[in-house]
Formats: C-alpha cells, sequence, structure tokens
C-alpha cells in the first residue's frame, strides 16, 4: 500500500497489468455480479437529468427497469447502484453489440455527442475499486476471473492497471494524482 494524500492506493495497481478485451470476455462485467454499479450521491442527479439524452439508446428490457425503478436503486448492502433489468442479470444501461458484446447505452450516446456525461465513474474506473476509509479513500484492484482476459493482455502489453485507466484516474482525480502514480510506479 502506498498513500497520496487521502488515497490508499493498493500497490496491485501499479505492479499488476490489465488491458480490456472486449472480443474475448464480451463485456461481461456490465453482467457479472449481485447488484449494479456503485453510484456517487451526484451521479444519480446527472443520471435523471441526461436520461432524455440516452433513454432511446437504452433496451426495451432496460428502459422498463428504469420506467419501474428509476435511474438508481440501493442494493442489499444499502449502497447506491445503477439498476438491473432483473435479479443477478445486466445493467439496465447495458445494450449487446451485434457481435454479443455488452457495451454502455450512455457511453453510447456520449461517444455520438448526445450527453456529456460519459458514464458511472465506477464503471469507467473499473477494475479499481473506491471505497471511503474515515476520512481517506482506499483504492483497490478487484482481482475478478471474469477479467483473466484483461489480465493477459494487459502482461503481454505491459500495461499496468493505473495506466490503462489512465483517462478515468485524471476524470476522478485529476492529472496531478496520476502523475504521483507514475513517480511512485517508477519508484517500485
Amino acid at each position: 500500500m502506498l498513500q497520496i494524500d487521502d488515497k490508499i492506493i493498493s500497490t496491485d495497481l501499479l505492479t499488476s497489468h490489465f488491458c480490456c478485451d472486449l472480443s474475448v470476455c464480451a463485456g461481461v462485467c456490465c453482467v457479472y455480479g449481485d447488484s449494479g454499479a456503485p453510484l456517487e450521491k451526484a451521479e444519480q442527479k446527472i443520471l435523471q437529468q441526461e436520461l432524455p439524452k440516452f433513454y432511446n439508446y437504452l433496451t426495451p428490457k432496460g428502459r422498463k427497469a428504469i420506467d419501474r425503478q428509476g435511474v438508481a436503486v440501493h442494493d442489499d448492502d444499502g449502497e447506491l447502484v445503477t439498476p438491473l433489468v432483473a435479479e443477478r442479470a445486466e445493467c439496465a444501461y447495458a445494450y449487446f453489440s451485434e457481435a454479443g458484446v455488452c457495451l454502455c447505452a450512455i457511453e453510447k450516446a456520449f461517444l455520438e455527442h448526445k450527453t456529456a456525461y460519459r458514464k458511472p465513474i465506477s464503471c469507467h474506473l473499473y477494475p479499481i475499486r473506491v471505497r471511503q476509509i474515515g476520512d481517506n479513500l482506499a483504492l483497490n484492484y478487484d482481482h475478478q476471473r471474469i477479467c483473466q482476459p484483461a489480465c493477459s493482455k494487459g502482461q503481454e502489453e505491459s500495461i499496468p492497471v493505473f495506466r490503462f485507466l489512465k483517462e478515468p484516474i485524471i476524470r476522478k482525480f485529476g492529472e496531478g494524482f496520476y502523475e504521483q502514480l507514475e513517480v511512485a510506479c517508477q519508484l517500485l
């Protein structure tokens, strides 16, 4: 572990390798799990405001889930998360490409310049998971078997987790924090 300001960082983010390989995993991280993706409180309001901009990108099941449950729900642990289309099924914001790859409808709308909101930050940062611990934020690498193709590709291409996630790290924590991660990586 190392600490930068109020962030406690698992060194796995600097020493483990990762590079998503959607052609192999087919975006199963948007399907796998007991509940939806974690949301920050402010994101619930953003999702509500931006919903009309990406609503047509949602699948019929996704629209029905959001119409019934709302843009965010509380899971069994009381955490604010994205709704699912059904218990232990895909995120309501997911859609499937013609190749069968699970992707984010919000991000599709973002890439087509329909919304300024890219997608929930927890999704953008995955496989980094952020938890509040007292006055600090803990950044951990969420090791999942479903991501083995990404680990293999990251190893082949020699891409540490934090470098693969440079854009979302900067989005969430700023460029200065990312630069400090680079320095820490050089010192390991």
